[in-house]
Parts: C-alpha cells; structure tokens; sequence
C-alpha cells in the first residue's frame, strides 16, 4: 500500500459507533458505495469503495480521487474520554454566547475520523461525503 495519504476531520459526539455507521452505511449505499468494515483493539475501521477497481487503485495508491472525481473514504470511530480545554466561537451563526474558554469533561464520548481523498476546500465530491457524515451525526 502506498504511504499515508488523505485528509483527516475529527469529530466527538455523543452518538453511538452502531447508530452512526449504520447510518453512515445506509447513506453511503444509496450512493452507490459498498463497505468493508472491521474493528481492532476496540477501534472500528470502515472503508467505502463503489467497486473492486476502486478498492484497487486504493489498495495502490491510497486515498486518491480516480477520473470521475470519486474515491474511497473511511471512517475510524472508537468510544473515548474527553478532559480538555476549549475556547468556543460562533459556527454558522448559530451561537447564542460570546467567545470564551470552557473545560470539558466526558467520561464516555465518541470519537470519528473521517477519511477523504482530498480536502472539502478543493473536491466538491469530499465536500459532499463530508456534508453527509456531519448531518449523520445531527440525525
């Protein structure tokens, strides 16, 4: 397999691996996408490829955008803790506070890494996966 490649956005939330990569699962098949999945030490890794020529120039390449402008993505989920410090901003001017510094503390959370071929700034394909993961975890 080629080196590391493909552009990483995480995501925490309160919402289920089983809930959200069914979900995920379904969206992705409507789409036209199959799913290998597989967990490892407790970590869940799926991989959504459209067919065997695409899992291929994946399993060569990496994460690439092939000549119709799709490529596989993935996701690794895992269930975690979250103990930080976050200074919160508007989103989507959708806020009702100002700016400042909160702690988080969360015993059990979720933790998501979506894996694209390429940033959302420059693929209107990525861009779209990554729509479709975001309002999965909203659903």
């Amino acid at each position: 397999m080629a080196d590391w490649s493909g552009v990483m956005y995480g995501f925490y939330t309160d919402m289920s691996l089983e809930l959200v990569l069914a979900a995920l699962t379904e969206k992705a098949a409507r789409l036209g996408f199959q799913s290998q999945q597989e967990c490892i030490r407790g970590e869940e890794f799926i991989l959504f490829y459209k067919d065997e020529g695409m899992l291929k120039a994946h399993l060569e390449q990496g994460y690439n955008l092939g000549a119709t402008g799709e490529g596989c993505f993935g996701v690794e989920a895992k269930p975690a803790a979250l103990n930080g410090i976050a200074t919160l901003f508007e989103f989507e001017g959708d806020s009702d506070f100002e700016p400042y510094d909160i702690n988080l503390r969360f015993n059990r959370i979720f933790y998501y890494v979506l894996v694209l071929p390429d940033s959302v700034d420059e693929s209107d394909f990525c861009q779209r996966i990554h729509t479709m993961f975001s309002e999965t975890l909203m659903d």
